[in-house]
């Protein structure tokens, strides 16, 4: 299973940073990143796709990254994910 999620951010290179900085976290909640995407006509979008080892814990993930803003340098001002499978 994979999880893609979309970013809208105020500064893309210290988002950036931050997500760095949180790969523990999403270690401890059994995410690998596979890829990190920019818009190339914006400096405001960015997208991941990551690998879900466990849905449960990548879903309190999620929940804790929208609860702390201090998680993504109070860059993010949205951001949507979904669950994928591979069909």
């Amino acid at each position: 299973m994979q999880l893609i999620v979309h970013y809208d951010v105020t500064d893309i290179t210290k988002w950036k940073a931050a997500f760095d900085d949180d790969a523990e976290a999403r270690r401890d909640a059994g995410l690998t990143v596979l890829q990190v995407w920019k818009d190339p006509d914006s400096t405001q979008r960015a997208a991941v796709l990551l690998d879900v080892n466990d849905r449960a814990r990548a879903q309190k993930w999620l929940d804790r990254s929208d609860a702390l803003s201090v998680d993504d340098a109070q860059t993010v001002t949205a951001t949507s994910a979904h669950f994928l499978e591979t069909m």
